[in-house]
């Protein structure tokens, strides 16, 4: 028998993705395995307005945003105001965007295309969770 403290405590993810299919997609996936979307942002403005209301435990974060702010920038900021961890999605793995990318300290850099069973893993190490 488990006691109610042993289960685990949904986790709130921020989804910063300003293609709204992918976007729609992530959250889709991570609803059906019992994470809470705290919001979905298409621009780093908006992401860091999501955080601050919403508080997320964690935010997954592609690199290309439109707007002033990139991703990587978003992550810092993400960071530095709310001590918010990031995991990047990006199609982008050049040299310079992958040594840009590792200065945010990211918890994870998932490719794109990606499948579900890796956004999980990527989850679960970030947050220290047992991975099956």
């Amino acid at each position: 028998m488990v006691a109610p403290d042993d289960r685990r405590k949904p986790v709130s993810i921020l989804i910063v993705e300003d293609e709204a299919l992918i976007a729609s997609y992530i959250e889709e996936v991570l609803a059906e395995s019992g994470y809470c979307v705290a919001g979905i942002a298409a621009s780093g403005q908006e992401a860091l307005s999501l955080a601050a209301e919403n508080h997320p435990t964690l935010a997954l974060v592609d690199i290309r945003l439109n707007g002033p702010i990139d991703g990587i920038e978003l992550a810092c900021l993400l960071r530095q105001k709310f001590s918010l961890p990031a995991i990047f999605l990006s199609g982008l793995a050049d040299p310079e965007t992958t040594a840009r990318a590792a200065a945010a300290r990211p918890l994870g850099f998932l490719a794109k295309p990606f499948l579900p069973s890796q956004v999980f893993k990527a989850i679960e190490h970030a947050l220290g969770l047992p991975q099956e």
